[in-house]
């Protein structure tokens, strides 16, 4: 088996893991994603997803609660017991 098989195989193995332990894993952004369009090097890559991907998570949140909404599904209570 090729390495780069190989590689792909343990990926995907890795993402059915995550997904199986409840992480979403059907948007996974590399370095390369960058570096394609970009010239700059994987660490310059990384920093810039870091920097789009990786900060303030209210948006997110934000439009969960949205989406949450548009589908009718309640926010659960939280009990302070």
């Amino acid at each position: 088996m090729s390495a780069i098989r190989n590689d792909q195989k343990k990926i995907k193995e890795a993402l059915k893991f995550l997904k199986s332990k409840g992480y979403y894993t059907d948007c996974m952004w590399q370095t390369i994603d960058v570096t394609d369009k970009y010239k700059c090097d994987d660490e310059d890559a990384y920093e810039i997803l870091d920097l789009v991907l990786g900060t303030d998570c209210s948006d997110t949140f934000e439009s969960i609660d949205i989406q949450a909404d548009l589908m009718n599904i309640k926010r659960k209570e939280v009990s302070h017991g």
